[in-house]
């Protein structure tokens, strides 16, 4: 069996520097230019969303964006091969919760698992896990916003009321 690949702690930190580094909210152009200098190749665009592969060495290097209000809402990158290995993906997400941690700093909290680091520009970073692969998902300030709001009156997706958050 192949082992699982995942994205490097290299490109972890050029997501990341790329991502603190913006404005929100953040237009299709500035989010093209930051997908050209990340080195993703655009595959699809729509009113609704923008597709890219990234080139990461991955089984699939898929790179899915959702627009609201002509802004980038929010960018889901897989950050590992797809696979039914759990104790490889369970692997590959310790060690890209420590890239991460390296990068960004502690978690700030966690939620079923899945962690996350709040940006300086007001957006957020999670690292989650689905089934049979792992994701960089990317929040804009206005998205973050919304889950923060919920999470302080104990809702949201994955949260029950009174539930609150997590942390490690």
């Amino acid at each position: 069996m192949n082992a699982l690949s995942r994205v490097t702690d290299a490109q972890v930190d050029a997501i990341c520097d790329a991502f603190v580094s913006v404005s929100w909210p953040l237009g299709r152009d500035d989010f093209g230019a930051l997908a050209e200098r990340l080195g993703w190749q655009l595959k699809l665009e729509t009113s609704s969303g923008v597709q890219h592969r990234s080139g990461y060495s991955l089984n699939l290097p898929t790179v899915r964006s959702l627009v609201a209000d002509d802004a980038i809402s929010q960018v889901t990158i897989a950050v590992s091969d797809k696979s039914d290995d759990s104790r490889a993906l369970r692997s590959a997400a310790d060690e890209l919760q420590s890239a991460l941690s390296g990068r960004c700093g502690q978690s700030s909290g966690s939620r079923d698992g899945d962690h996350r680091w709040e940006l300086g520009n007001g957006g957020r970073i999670w690292l989650r896990t689905v089934p049979k692969k792992l994701l960089l998902v990317v929040e804009s300030q206005r998205f973050a916003d919304v889950e923060r709001g919920e999470e302080r009156l104990g809702i949201g997706p994955d949260l029950s009321p009174g539930a609150g958050d997590a942390t490690d």
